[in-house]
């Protein structure tokens, strides 16, 4: 089962027909009245909703029929987003979906890409992608791996989130044969696809690739 979470994020950078998606919907606090707003059912909601009114959060009230609300403190460990990713792990999900994760706060952008590299986050690590308009963000672990390209897609990056060892691009328009340890994060960015598909590996960590194009 695909699940969909909507957080919080600028509109202006959502997908184009971003409810077409098949499966769930969860919403991460403002994420929730989006998806109120444009009729979308959910199967959860959650975080402080403090980024809503209180008229705003007494109108849902009155439409969370069935659905699950998780209603949280504002002085809290977790971020609205990862607590939703923490409620899609245990739904047992073959894919997770995250809109509204980006634009806005810097803060608020590195913290939802990075919290991928949490070891609670690692039996669903490799079925997160974070989307919006221009952007496809997947993790990957050690192993031999292939990205396959997006539509409108050009641009290609890699981000070591973890200490990584023996890394290698094969087929991108840069290939990179990372023989020795990487101890630090770094992106290698402004690579390119030449086919549909980039085959890359591992041994050690976690790689975060992003998909991208310009706006």
């Amino acid at each position: 089962m695909q699940i969909n979470i909507l957080a919080g994020g600028p509109t202006e950078l959502w997908p184009d027909n971003i409810f077409e998606e098949p499966g769930q919907w969860i919403g991460a606090d403002r994420g929730t009245w989006y998806l109120y707003q444009h009729q979308v059912h959910m199967k959860l909601a959650v975080g402080d909703f403090d980024s809503l009114t209180l008229s705003e959060y007494q109108e849902l009230q009155q439409h969370f029929v069935d659905t699950q609300v998780i209603h949280v403190k504002a002085e809290k460990d977790e971020t609205d987003t990862e607590l939703a990713l923490m409620y899609a792990r245990d739904m047992q999900p073959t894919h997770i979906k995250v809109f509204g994760a980006t634009g806005g706060r810097l803060d608020h952008l590195l913290s939802n890409l990075w919290q991928m590299g949490d070891e609670k986050f690692t039996v669903i690590r490799e079925k997160v992608t974070f989307i919006d308009k221009c952007n496809a963000v997947n993790y990957f672990g050690p192993g031999e791996h292939v990205l396959i390209k997006n539509d409108k897609t050009r641009y290609l990056g890699f981000m070591a989130l973890a200490n990584i060892n023996d890394f290698h691009i094969k087929d991108a328009k840069y290939t990179l044969d990372l023989n020795t340890t990487q101890l630090m994060p770094k992106m290698w960015s402004s690579n390119e696809f030449i086919g549909e598909q980039v085959h890359f590996s591992l041994k050690q960590g976690i790689i975060m690739t992003v998909q991208t194009c310009d706006v």
